[in-house]
């Protein structure tokens, strides 16, 4: 079993670029990617005894040291490899804040989202995202029919997804010809990538499915036993083989990009490209729990069909 100070390192190792220290209310290093010398063992303990961030030149390079509370632990967080100004230092110290508060979710990119739908989420309260794809004979009739039930059309995708915004959505059944999936996550860039997915993944008899109703058992079932899906899914992988050998890499060794790029030797940010990439091309992303379950089923079956 790991120990937690091991479990909070690796996170931060995830989530930032550069060495790091972990330490306990007394300055006692329980996790580090490096050496401590005598000085920055001194800076840790002042800020620990002040509660206030120290900011420090070590070996020529910009060295944080923050003190945080995560589930209960009190302690201290040493960044190396950062060059801050005054400004870009609080707005860094904020952000560090942030993604410690949501400790327990993991790492997750930020995912590309249409500015269209950024603008489009600040004007309402409970934004309901619907992503859709039509005929091409009815294309016109089904925007029509979205708009007039109080979708607001936002984007026509290059892969022909369009794009709408509801702040209720009472369509019971899509029109003939159309296919709607649909996020209500309140975060645009979560909401999109959720909409996408179910309109791709979805099943529903409706036309219309929801992505908190794709349960990772039945989306799974589905898309292993509907022999289209699935064969998309590998025959866009398979024309990049190094994004397969990545992804591959990537389950073996925890879904953790940190231990990934030290495997493949390359830069974790490599990594995480790459993962955006397979996200960009299959719309299931591997650091998502539901997603990678899938794609991962999908790799084992088809390595067995290759055998």
């Amino acid at each position: 079993m790991k120990d937690v100070w091991e479990e909070i390192g690796e996170t931060i190792l995830d989530l930032f670029e550069g060495d790091v220290i972990c330490t306990d209310g007394d300055g006692i290093a329980r996790f580090s990617t490096l050496n401590q010398h005598d000085d920055l063992s001194k800076a840790i303990s002042v800020a620990l005894k002040t509660g206030v961030r120290v900011s420090l030149v070590h070996d020529q390079r910009r060295v944080l040291v923050l003190p945080f509370d995560v589930k209960s632990l009190k302690g201290s967080i040493t960044l190396i490899g950062y060059e801050f100004s005054e400004e870009t230092l609080s707005i860094f110290v904020k952000d560090v804040i942030k993604e410690f508060v949501n400790f327990t979710e993991g790492y997750q990119s930020e995912i590309p989202v249409p500015e269209e739908v950024v603008k489009a989420f600040a004007t309402m309260k409970e934004p309901i995202l619907c992503a859709m794809v039509e005929d091409h004979d009815n294309d016109e009739k089904v925007t029509e029919f979205l708009e007039a039930k109080g979708g607001k059309f936002l984007k026509r995708m290059e892969s022909g997804e369009k794009i709408f915004l509801f702040d209720t959505f009472g369509i019971e059944k899509a029109p003939e010809g159309c296919k709607i999936g649909i996020s209500k996550d309140p975060r645009p860039d979560i909401s999109y990538h959720e909409a996408i997915a179910a309109l791709h993944y979805g099943s529903d008899p409706s036309g219309i499915s929801s992505y908190s109703a794709l349960s990772p058992s039945l989306l799974i079932m589905d898309i292993l036993k509907d022999g289209s899906k699935r064969n998309a899914i590998n025959d866009k992988l398979k024309l990049y083989p190094e994004l397969v050998q990545t992804l591959k890499t990537f389950f073996e060794n925890d879904v953790s990009p940190v231990k990934t790029a030290k495997i493949m030797k390359v830069h974790r940010n490599t990594i995480l490209n790459r993962l955006n990439k397979i996200r960009d091309l299959t719309y299931l992303d591997p650091k998502i729990f539901k997603d990678g379950v899938i794609l991962y089923l999908i790799l084992m079956s088809s390595e067995v069909k290759s055998d």
